[in-house]
């Protein structure tokens, strides 16, 4: 009696306990570089506006008064390292972007309907892609 109790008590934890994940919320790896991509190429147009913005208003400040030259100076320099400091970000945006467009991966783990000799059942099958664009 004690072996039929443990038995079914462990054909019940087995049955209950699948051990794959179904939805995958992990990225692929173009998502990844794409993402990166835009909050790179985001970045990047935040420092140039602000950059030109800095230097912008370092110009009317300089050219308001003589005493206020190198107040205007300092604000139109630090714009001018910020807008600078803006090209590598668009740099490494493109980069990233071409990486996007030359690799994409897909993982699914697909039910497909399975014939067996007593009756129809559905099986897991995993679906496994990779594309390469040289």
């Amino acid at each position: 009696m004690t072996k039929m109790i443990i038995c079914t008590l462990l054909l019940f934890v087995t049955a209950s306990s699948f051990g794959q994940q179904t939805n995958s919320t992990q990225l692929s790896i173009n998502q990844n570089y794409l993402r990166k991509s835009k909050n790179q190429k985001t970045a990047a147009w935040i420092l140039l506006g602000g950059g030109a913005a800095l230097v912008t208003t370092g110009i009317l400040i300089a050219n308001g008064s003589f005493d206020n030259a190198e107040t205007g100076a300092i604000v139109g320099g630090t714009g001018l390292l910020s807008a600078i400091a803006s090209i590598p970000l668009f740099i490494a945006s493109g980069r990233n972007n071409r990486k996007a467009m030359k690799v994409s991966t897909y993982l699914e783990l697909r039910r497909n309907p399975v014939q067996t000799t007593t009756a129809q059942g559905f099986g897991s099958s995993l679906a496994v892609s990779l594309k390469w664009n040289l």
